[in-house]
């Protein structure tokens, strides 16, 4: 028999390459756990719906060696703009031109202040399994995933009005019992995100204990985000305070004046002709201009 080339629809490419990611981790002894996505689904924290991506969280030690592995299996990283090098830390998303997914590999989790190695070597211990293409890939346990999905959510809901439905669907169905609140307030404070979600853990009806912050820098950070509603201009606002003056000049002209290529990757639908990029980047100049105020107000008061 001849073999044959068939093109996975979406649904099945993400269920297989949440088995190959998990796959290629195994064959090198290397720890993942699948985030996000269908997990969540299966622990009864988000409705179902069809992910676009596969998310996965790699033991920080052997990170390198995990992309290695992938990148030698032809997956490749996406084309970044300026500004997303040096917004987005934690993750490196990842695509291949015979599967319809991206593969985003994550190098810690944002809301989690404790250290990476400790808060991945914590969730690993008390991980769970859900299926996938008829096999099990390990995953964090339903509390984990809780409070991964609370603190993805509050990230970006001001910015994509979905997270802030998840999240108000979470505080509706998660439905968590009394052990599983105990067992959230101590795993929150343990990973260090007791703080981050302060104002979402009460809701879930988890009363966690006042305990300092192990990074009150990052916990700064985290909450000039947050209130800032994730606009750009705090963002870049933020990344001027913390450059050298040398680097600043640079850094404001790409704020204001991004290239054509980070413009065009930001905007696919945008013709690539003088009147609509122009038009694109005055656009981009007046959003930028209507929330400087609220991201100088927050960046005055976090810091």
């Amino acid at each position: 028999m001849n073999p044959r080339t068939v093109a996975l629809g979406l649904g099945d490419s993400v269920e297989l390459a949440h088995v190959w990611a998990h796959h290629v981790a195994s064959e090198r002894g290397i720890r993942v756990l699948s985030v996000k996505g269908a997990s969540l689904a299966h622990h009864g924290l988000r409705d179902a719906r069809q992910s676009a991506d596969v998310d996965v969280l790699v033991d920080p030690s052997r990170l390198d060696d995990y992309l290695a592995a992938v990148a030698s299996a032809g997956w490749r990283e996406r084309p970044s703009s300026y500004a997303s090098r040096r917004f987005t830390l934690h993750s490196h998303a990842l695509a291949h031109p015979d599967w319809p997914c991206d593969l985003d590999v994550h190098a810690y989790f944002p809301g989690f202040l404790a250290d990476p190695q400790h808060v991945f070597d914590t969730l690993w211990e008390r991980r769970a399994t859900f299926p996938a293409a008829h096999r099990t890939c390990a995953t964090p346990d339903r509390v984990a995933a809780a409070l991964i999905l609370a603190l993805h959510s509050l990230r970006g809901g001001h910015r994509d009005p979905r997270h802030q439905r998840e999240l108000d669907r979470l505080i509706e169905i998660a439905a968590l019992t009394e052990d599983e609140r105990r067992d959230a307030a101590v795993l929150a404070v343990d990973t260090g995100c007791a703080a981050t979600l302060e104002d979402v853990l009460p809701r879930l009806g988890v009363d966690a204990p006042a305990a300092p912050p192990p990074d009150p820098a990052a916990l700064q950070l985290w909450r000039g985000r947050v209130a800032a509603r994730s606009e750009a201009s705090y963002f870049w606002l933020t990344t001027l305070r913390a450059a050298r003056w040398r680097d600043r000049p640079p850094i404001a002209f790409r704020a204001v004046w991004p290239s054509d290529h980070d413009l065009l990757l930001d905007h696919p639908d945008l013709r690539d002709a003088v009147w609509p990029k122009l038009r694109a980047r005055a656009a981009r100049v007046g959003r930028g201009l209507r929330s400087l105020p609220r991201s100088l107000r927050v960046l005055r008061r976090t810091f």
